[in-house]
């Protein structure tokens, strides 16, 4: 209301321009945030439903890993007294060959004797030894990686499944 002159009154509507698009500025950008904040609402409301799904998932998974945790544990015992009632009927040469063998070769002491090769270290070995450890009347070591050999023999219904061509 203290506006004289038409200069003055100019520039005090370019001020209120100026001001006007200010605020336009800010509301747009006020609107815009409320827009990202309703789409960030949304997906913390997402991501806290996946939250609650993979916790119940994860809650199953524990559940399910405690009882085999449980159950390997309780087979670990059967094994251990198997293997204790079993290492006393054996003798004490024997015993102390497989587990010298074992150590030294980690964990693994035994191995097949397939097609005159030991299935372990792949060395074919010499015919006498082969048929040795297919009498099975005596312990055998592997020349090449020491193993004790054993010989697994076809099953009865494996052979009766081999057919011989017609000539």
């Amino acid at each position: 209301m203290s506006v004289k002159t038409n200069i003055e009154y100019q520039a005090m509507q370019k001020e209120i321009e100026f001001a006007q698009k200010e605020v336009k500025l800010l509301e747009d950008r006020i609107l815009e945030k409320m827009l990202e904040a309703d789409d960030l609402a949304a997906a913390a409301r997402r991501a806290e439903l996946e939250l609650a799904s993979e916790q119940k998932a994860v809650e199953a998974e524990g559940r399910s890993l405690s009882t085999e945790h449980a159950e390997l544990k309780q087979s670990l015992e059967r094994v251990g007294r198997e293997r204790a009632e079993l290492v006393k009927a054996l003798d004490p040469k024997v015993l102390t060959l497989f587990d010298l063998v074992s150590r030294r070769r980690n964990g693994v002491a035994v191995a097949e004797a397939r097609d005159g090769i030991c299935t372990i270290c792949h060395v074919r070995l010499r015919p006498q030894v082969f048929n040795t450890v297919r009498r099975n009347e005596e312990i055998v070591q592997c020349d090449s990686c020491n193993r004790i050999l054993y010989f697994n023999p076809l099953a009865p219904a494996a052979t009766a499944a081999i057919v011989l061509p017609a000539s």
